[in-house]
């Protein structure tokens, strides 16, 4: 013989409410999940767009008034200097 601590339902009427709370709960869950993953996608909907943006922003060419002009503008140019040792580290 089985023994229960709360002995099963038996009632057509209490096994139907617990299959419409059940039922209604998983619904509950399935929108709940829904509105949850929307949320998460609008997130990073929004920060792909800002991301998408800023490299745009970032790539962009400068404007030729921003550019410096004459020989100090120049890339590739070879500054020549003299220096005089003030310290010399010991090793």
């Amino acid at each position: 013989m089985k023994y229960y601590i709360s002995p099963p339902v038996i009632s057509p009427l209490s096994r139907l409410l617990a299959t419409l709370a059940a039922v209604l709960s998983l619904i509950g869950f399935f929108f709940f999940g829904l509105v949850v993953i929307g949320i998460l996608l609008v997130g990073l909907l929004a920060f792909g767009l800002i991301f998408w943006v800023r490299s745009l922003w970032q790539g962009r060419k400068p404007l030729a008034s921003a550019a410096p002009s004459g020989p100090e503008g120049q890339r590739g140019e070879v500054i020549e200097a003299e220096y005089t040792v003030v310290h010399r580290r010991h090793e």
